[in-house]
Formats: C-alpha cells, structure tokens, sequence
C-alpha cells in the first residue's frame, strides 16, 4: 500500500517524498487507518519495523486538519535518544506543513525549553523525568491536547516510569485520543491500557522473534577471550560499522579504552554521559566517522541507524526482549545483518531464556581455551578454530623432533667436534673419578692410623691408672686397719652402696676399676643437701585424683 492512497495532505506527502517513504510498512498499513479514525490504538510490532511513523504521520495530519492552537500532541519515551529521533521525523515530513515542536529532556538547556513551551508549539516529544519537571516551572497548559502517545511503553516501565506516566496521564483532557506502542505486552502495560483508553484496537505486527535476516552466533568462551575474538571478527569479515551492547555503564567506558588501545576507532554512549556527548557521539557513528559504538541499551530500541553491519553483545542481555531489540538494530529495512553474542559461565542462565525464543535460530560455536589473537579464526568454519600457540606435550615433542633434525642436517665436521668433544669429556671423568678414588683410599688409611694411635694413648692412660688406683687401695686398706673396730651405721652403708654404683660411668683413673667389698668412709653431705632432707621428711608426697590432693595438704607428724 502506499502513501498516496490513505488520503494524506499534500504538504505531508511532500515531505513524505523527500525522504523516500513511499510505501507503507506492515505495521503503519494495520495502525494509520485506525488513527486516522480517531480510535483508541495498541500498537505490538519489534523495532525496524516502522512504528514510529505509524503515530507521526497520522497526528501530523490530524493536526494539519485542526485549529491549531496550544499544544495538539505529547508524546511521551524512555530514552533521549528515541526522543530526538522522533523529533527529528516529526520536523522532516511537516517541513513543509510548518508544524513546530520541542523535545523536552534531560541533559540539554533547561531555559532553552521552557522559552520553546512558553512560545507555544504544536507537538511536545519529552522523557517522563524532564516534563515534569518543565511543568512545575512553567506550568504547561494540556487543556489543548488531542493526542498522548506512550512510545515504548514496556521500556518505560523497565526503567521504573511507571508511577511518572500515571502522573503525566492525569495531567491530559479525558476526551483525547490514546496510542500505546511496545514490543511485548507485560501485565502492567495491558492493566495501564485498559485504565487509559477507550475500548482500543489492538494490531500486531511480527511477534517479538528475531527478524530471519540476521545471521546469529553465540560463542562460549571465557571473559579474557572477548577482545580477541572481537579482533578476530573484524579481521575476517567485511563490515562498515559496529554496535557492542554492555549491561553497564561503567563497563561501556572501559570497553571503549580497551578498543582505543587495540587501534579500534570507538565512542561510547550511555546515560551518565551529558546530552551533547551523546549527541557527539551518535552523529559520528552515524556520519561514518566512528566505525564502532559501544552502549547500554539506551541505544537498544527506537533508534533508526541505517548500515548497521554487526551486533554484538558483549554482555549477554538480562532477557529476550532485550536481545530482540538489541539485534534489531541489524538487518533492518530488508537488509541482512550478523549479530554476534559472548556467553561466559555466568551468563549461562540468561541465555538459556534466549535460546527458548520460538523461531530463534542461533548457532552455537565453543571456542578452544587456549584461543587468543594469534589462533586462526575462520567465520565460516568457527568451529575448527585452531590456537596459534602449542602447549604441553605436543610443544616438547616438537622440539625434540626438531632438535633431532637440525643435528642431522648439521655438517660431518660438527657432528665429529661433538664425538671428539664427548671422547674427551669422557676420558676426563674417568681421571678424576680415579683420583677421586685414590684420594678416598688414602684418607681412609690417614683415618685408620688416626684411629689406631688413639687407641694406643687410651690403652696407655688406662693401665697408668689402674696401677695409681692400686697403690691407692693398699694405702686406703693399711689405714683401714689402723682405725677402731667400730661397725658403721645403716645409713652410711646405703650412702656407700649408692655412691659406689652411681659412680660407675664416671671416667677411668676417677674410681677403682674393680668391685669393692670392704667398707667405705661416710660420706660428707652439703648443708643445702641436709636442710632439703629435713623438710622432705614432715612433707607427703602428691597423689593422683582428689584423695591424692588432700592428702597431700594434711602434714605429716613428726615422730621423735
């Protein structure tokens, strides 16, 4: 169906033709009709597929067709990004028509848009956050508005704008016309729509699934394997120009450094960044001067990027709907596209959701782990990827092989140099070993002579001191028989026999070597010996268990 026959004003058509919309696509020929109509509408259709102009187009020809005065229209997005582009549709097909507009959103002139709302413009294209903040300043007239577009509506309700749509909402007339578009239909979006509109028509275009003209892959592999792999894809395909969807916005950042160090032209775009820098940033990608944009899923839905060559995810996305819209950013337009998805260990589960897309057909390929920016990389084969480097035992086995190859093909006066040289170091072991054993020979001889003239002066010492110890014993024996005949006491003879078997292991020439019989002088004891002794007596000694313990505490009498 084309343009030409929904009965569209002339300076529509105009501007229509100026940017080459001719025919209509599935979703604008269902929804146009009914809008036109002045109906309540649900939209359900997958980003690409042209759904932004199945509101604009009939709103700017409802609007042409009015008094226009005040504000005709709000719409109302997730995203900065949505937001301009629509602004920017809106502008190129009623360029002719002279209808005027305003984006109102967060990170641009804040006074720049209030003068804009004060001035009067027909269409307001604003994030939730930002228009109501604009409405507590400026206090923006609504009573005019005929129309209230939720673009993205279960985006809106991802990002938590639910509690501020409801607020917006209930700013507008009741009597307007509602448009409510999204991908997916959750729960709360369709219990939102059944409070907000009157009895709608609901029209549906391609079930959320992955347009059939996107090659998809999926690689396992592990986290220091990415940038290698994404190396190697741009190495072996042929592309213009690159989206890498991150799940966060700090690791945006550090992918894009990553790139710029790997001599990867990359900018990155994600929602900490200011509204010029994502301006910047996505009119070089456009305008081909970048080939690579690394973002969040702020780039994910509703964002029109024509050539779009390769998707990949670096991160695999929290959910399907996320995953279909990432990839929608390819092959849009009938055009084929590559979408590429790394799944580590962690990021099995998430994926596991994907692969239960109906009609989703993605091939697996598991990369080896020892795949780097040397391996060979093949995109038609991936899956007889092979690594540059050789490790364990095939790298040793190779090196031996090597070696044993280079020796023969070595010249005959080399190999003679090493037989010569190995002769020579033989016969020079042989030489020392023998002197090594020589020299063992004579030490041991030198050890023997030592050991036998030792033995010699011991002998000596021993038979000096047994003959001192003898004349001892006849001088101790004559005294012994010049004393009294006195018997000595108990105790002494005790001490004796102790000290006689305790002195056993002292040194010869200390004591008489043989046994002694007869009787001994009482022995000296020390006066710290005697006191200890005595206080030993009147003490009992310690026992085991409690009885032990207190008889121990109980003295011992004296007994005179």
């Amino acid at each position: 169906m084309k343009f030409t026959e929904l009965g569209l004003t002339d300076e529509l058509l105009s501007g229509l033709n100026d940017i080459n919309f001719t025919k209509l696509t599935s979703i604008q020929e269902k929804a146009i009709p009914h809008i036109l109509e002045g109906k309540d509408t649900i939209g359900i259709a997958q980003t690409g597929t042209g759904k932004t102009g199945a509101f604009v187009i009939p709103i700017l020809n409802r609007i042409l067709n009015s008094d226009r005065e005040g504000i005709k229209a709000v719409i109302v997005t997730p995203t900065r990004e949505l937001a301009q582009q629509i602004d920017e549709q809106i502008f190129a097909i009623g360029y002719h028509a002279g209808i005027s507009s305003a984006t109102i959103i967060g990170g641009s002139d804040f006074s720049a848009q209030a003068k804009a709302l004060k001035a009067g413009v027909d269409l307001i294209v604003a994030t939730p956050g930002r228009l109501i903040d604009q409405n507590k300043i400026v206090n923006i007239d609504f009573s005019t508005v005929e129309f209230l577009v939720l673009d993205e509506a279960d985006r809106m309700l991802d990002m938590g704008f639910l509690p501020d749509m409801k607020l917006i909402i209930g700013w507008m007339p009741e009597d307007r016309q509602t448009l409510l578009f999204s991908a997916t239909m959750p729960k709360e979006i369709e219990k939102l729509a059944g409070s907000i509109m009157n009895d709608p028509v609901s029209v549906e275009v391609a079930p959320s699934k992955p347009a059939e003209s996107v090659e998809q892959r999926a690689f396992f592999l592990k986290s220091d394997q990415k940038i290698p792999l994404v190396k190697q894809i741009f190495k072996t395909i042929e592309w213009d120009s690159c989206i890498i969807f991150t799940s966060t916005k700090k690791g945006t950042d550090e992918l894009q450094r990553l790139l710029k160090k790997e001599g990867i032209k990359a900018a990155s775009i994600h929602g900490d960044r200011s509204q010029e820098e994502r301006n910047k940033a996505l009119a070089a990608f456009k305008n081909g001067e970048v080939p690579v944009i690394v973002a969040t899923n702020v780039l994910a839905r509703g964002i029109d990027i024509k050539g779009v060559s390769i998707i990949i995810n670096y991160d695999v996305p929290r959910n399907s709907d996320d995953y279909i819209h990432r990839i929608g950013r390819t092959g849009r337009y009938d055009q084929t596209g590559i979408a590429v998805t790394f799944v580590t260990k962690r990021d099995r589960r998430n994926f596991g959701d994907i692969e239960k897309i109906k009609g989703n057909k993605i091939r697996k390929i598991t990369l080896p782990g020892n795949f780097d920016e040397s391996s060979r990389f093949d995109w038609e084969k991936p899956e007889e990827v092979k690594s540059g480097k050789k490790s364990g035992r095939g790298e040793k086995k190779e090196r031996k092989d090597s070696g044993e190859e280079g020796a023969h093909k070595g010249s005959g006066k080399a190999d003679s140099r090493k037989s010569s040289g190995k002769d020579d170091s033989r016969k020079q072991r042989g030489e020392q070993e023998k002197k090594g054993k020589s020299q063992q020979s004579k030490s041991k001889d030198t050890r023997k002579d030592e050991s036998a003239g030792k033995e010699q002066k011991k002998e000596a010492k021993r038979q000096s001191g047994s003959k001192q110890s003898s004349k001892k014993r006849d001088e101790k024996q004559k005294s012994r028989g010049e004393q009294t005949n006195d018997k000595p006491s108990r105790g002494s003879d005790k001490k004796s026999s102790r000290k006689s078997n305790g002195s056993a292991g002292r040194k010869d020439g200390d004591h008489s070597s043989g046994p002694d019989h007869g009787k001994k002088e009482p022995e000296i004891v020390l006066p710290v010996v005697e006191k200890a002794a005595e206080r030993n007596r009147y003490v009992r000694k310690p026992a085991k268990g409690y009885w032990g313990l207190i008889k121990s505490l109980i003295p011992k009498f004296r007994s005179n």
